[in-house]
């Protein structure tokens, strides 16, 4: 196969940017038709294991798996050109509205916020559900996510989520004692590995300690002086490093780094993720929109650069680390099974914000039957864009006539 020029890479890659509507579940489709089917830049098995590979990492599924494929073709800069030509659309849309919904969320009325947030609801409500069918199948599963949603719904510390996390990870190792060992899968070989250069592998795991060294850094610098930049750059990295199981798994943290602390309003925090649900490409540059609003530096566009930036790199990091040793990593079962537990703790956890947000935004009968209304819609093939916002538009001429 000819060598692909690295404008190939971005100009594919951004024309996903601009089209790919409908989450990580359809991205995946996406690259497999474009990268496999039409461009042949990969087979079937190369791409089973680098989606493979991406599950198992923390962080946005669809973009690990996009660098991924761009670090394979063309290294380094081959993975920072498809990660950019995905996520650039995404990314510019979401600071365009944080910018105009400064100038103009004054004009708009408390009952059009209220419908927001009812959106907002019915969505992390469906994408609770569909997370709860896919990572819960077995009853410690079930008891570990009630039991997480109680711990969050409880215990108000700090570090209540990243707690959660940890006690997941034991338990889903302590769990995969209880698996067969004939239902352990391993992995003989892959073509992933020996596509990737000996030069690489001897040195892949300074990136593994590049990824680490921040959880160090960050609390040394908010000890020494403690400022909105540093807590701001700290939330959007750890969450990237420590959420499984897809982009709307950042709601309950960056919920709790950026709401609950006063940093930017509840209304305008569902404004924007109301508007994420709208946008193609990577649901993370919801933090594109956060970063704008966020007095980071006197620069809303420089804000949102830098809050795109901490949101992502660990993804990088975590690609140019492991993509070297995915036979290896493929065949640890401990690290498997606590993702397994991990996905499970953050399915409660996102319950947890479904009851949360339900206290405080139903407050009428007609606010449970839009929501309702809402998560029908989401369970047909309609675009999720009209969805959305045939229901918002219904949901006010209701309003207005009651």
């Amino acid at each position: 196969m000819p060598s692909i020029h690295y404008r190939t890479i971005f100009l594919n890659f951004l024309k996903l940017g601009c089209l790919a509507f409908g989450g990580p579940a359809a991205h995946l489709v996406f690259f497999h038709q474009t990268f496999v089917k039409q461009l042949n830049w990969l087979d079937d098995q190369q791409y089973v294991q680098l989606v493979a590979l991406a599950q198992i990492l923390p962080g946005p599924t669809s973009s690990q798996v996009g660098l991924a494929i761009g670090y394979v073709k063309k290294g380094y800069w081959g993975a920072i050109l498809a990660w950019l030509g995905f996520t650039l659309p995404s990314a510019l849309l979401m600071t365009l509205v944080a910018l105009l919904g400064k100038q103009f969320s004054p004009l708009l009325s408390s009952a059009f916020f209220h419908s927001i947030q009812l959106i907002v609801l019915a969505v992390v409500t469906w994408a609770f559900w569909q997370m709860l069918r896919s990572f819960c199948t077995k009853l410690w599963q079930y008891i570990l996510m009630l039991c997480s949603t109680l711990f969050i719904y409880t215990v108000s510390l700090p570090m209540n989520q990243i707690i959660v996390i940890f006690i997941a990870a034991l338990l889903g190792i302590f769990f995969a004692q209880k698996i067969s060992p004939t239902e352990e899968n391993k992995v003989e070989n892959s073509s992933l590995t020996d596509a990737i250069s000996s030069t690489k592998r001897s040195y892949a795991y300074l990136w593994l300690v590049l990824f680490i060294l921040p959880f160090f850094i960050f609390p040394v610098m908010d000890w020494l002086h403690s400022s909105v930049f540093t807590q701001s750059v700290e939330s959007f990295y750890r969450t990237a490093s420590l959420v499984f199981g897809g982009g709307h798994i950042i709601l309950p943290f960056l919920h709790q780094d950026f709401v609950a602390t006063g940093l930017l309003s509840a209304e305008k925090f569902d404004l924007g993720y109301a508007f994420s649900q709208l946008m193609p490409g990577p649901l993370f540059s919801f933090a594109s929109y956060i970063g704008a609003l966020t007095p980071l530096t006197p620069f809303p566009v420089l804000n949102a650069c830098i809050a795109t930036l901490a949101i992502f790199t660990p993804s990088f990091l975590l690609i140019f680390g492991t993509l070297p040793y995915w036979s290896w990593l493929m065949n640890q079962t401990y690290i498997r099974h606590a993702v397994v537990g991990i996905n499970a703790a953050v399915v409660g956890l996102l319950l947890c914000m479904v009851i949360q947000m339900a206290q405080h935004y139903i407050v009428q009968l007609t606010d449970l039957l839009f929501v309702a209304v809402v998560i029908g819609l989401l369970k047909t093939k309609l675009p999720v864009w009209l969805c959305l916002i045939g229901s918002c538009l219904g949901y006010q001429l209701i309003l207005t006539f009651l």
